[in-house]
């Protein structure tokens, strides 16, 4: 074989290896985030959220955990672009009206992360 094929194999090969690597971490242990749309929203109102990947992309069809103003843990499922919905109603009492501690515990492609505010219900 010439030297050039030789030279040519090797390109190859390490276009093959750097097209792997990419592609693993493009497809395991991605960092997630959640944001929340309201820090204040009216009573009997709804407000949004969005769990997205490290890579900008809304993650579909995962599970946030979020607590009530009741001290509920409540579970929703993210839409197609990685949206969800919470329905916002005041508890009897005026103090501690706030959802708080939304989570996504994570699963085998992405990582687990939560979001550190709270949305007060007025």
């Amino acid at each position: 074989m010439e030297k050039k094929s030789y030279y040519l194999i090797i390109l190859l090969i390490a276009f093959v290896i750097c097209i792997g690597v990419f592609l693993y971490q493009f497809n395991n242990d991605v960092s997630t985030f959640i944001i929340i749309n309201e820090t204040e929203v009216q009573n009997n109102t709804s407000f949004s959220g969005l769990l997205m990947d490290s890579y900008s992309y809304g993650v579909a069809n995962q599970t946030i955990s979020y607590q009530t103003p009741n001290h509920e843990i409540i579970n929703v499922t993210t839409d197609n672009n990685g949206e969800f919905n919470v329905s916002a109603v005041k508890s009897g009492s005026d103090e501690g009206n706030c959802y708080s501690n939304f989570t996504f515990a994570g699963n085998g492609k992405y990582q687990a992360c939560s979001y550190e505010g709270n949305v007060s219900v007025k």
